[in-house]
C-alpha cells in the first residue's frame, strides 16, 4: 500500500497542494484455483483475499484419495509470461507429515493443482480394464461333504 499511496500523492500533487490521502482495501478481487486428479471433490475454488496455499486448496477439494493418490509428487500448472504454461512439482506428503513446511507453496490465481494416481493404482487400473474384461476370472472353491450315506460333490 505505501507504493500506491506514494504514486497517488505524486499524481494528485500536480493538481493539489500537499494532498493528504489514505488507501484502504475494502475487498479483494476473487481468485480462482482449480484442483483435479486424485482428490475427493475436484473442481474450481473461488476465494476472496490472499490466494490459497497448496494444503488449503487440497483441503478444499476434500483431501487426497488415500488409496490411489501419489502425494509424493503434486503438480501445479501455472501460466507464465506470454500465457506459456509452467509445470511445477512439490511434495505434498512433506506437508502432511510435517517434514518440510516450505513445500506448502502459495498458489497464484488460476493455478491448476493436479494430484496424480499412484503407481500401484495405475497397475490395478491397467489390470482391471485390460485383463479382467477379456479373461473371466471365477473366484470360488469346491468342497466335498460326507453325510454318512456317500460322498456328494458340491460346486
Amino acid at each position: 500500500m505505501p507504493e500506491l499511496t506514494a504514486a497517488l500523492r505524486a499524481d494528485y500533487g500536480k493538481e493539489l497542494k500537499n494532498p493528504r490521502l489514505n488507501v484502504e482495501v475494502k475487498s479483494f478481487a476473487p481468485t480462482r484455483i482449480y484442483v483435479g486428479g486424485e482428490v475427493n471433490n475436484p473442481g474450481e475454488f473461488v476465494d476472496v483475499g490472499p490466494t490459497l496455499t497448496l494444503s488449503q486448496a487440497i483441503a478444499r477439494a476434500g483431501g487426497v484419495k488415500m488409496m490411489t493418490s501419489d502425494d509424493n509428487k503434486v503438480f501445479i500448472i501455472r501460466r507464465g509470461p506470454g500465457d506459456v504454461p509452467q509445470f511445477l512439482s512439490t511434495r505434498y506428503d512433506a506437508v502432511m507429515w510435517a517434514k518440510d513446511p516450505s513445500t506448502d507453496v502459495r498458489l497464484a490465481p488460476y493455478d491448476v493443482v493436479y494430484v496424480p494416481r499412484s503407481g500401484a493404482a495405475e497397475v490395478y487400473r491397467f489390470f482391471y480394464t485390460n485383463l479382467l474384461q477379456f479373461v473371466p476370472v471365477s473366484w470360488g472353491f469346491s468342497y466335498v461333504v460326507n453325510n454318512n450315506t456317500g460322498v456328494i460333490p458340491v460346486h
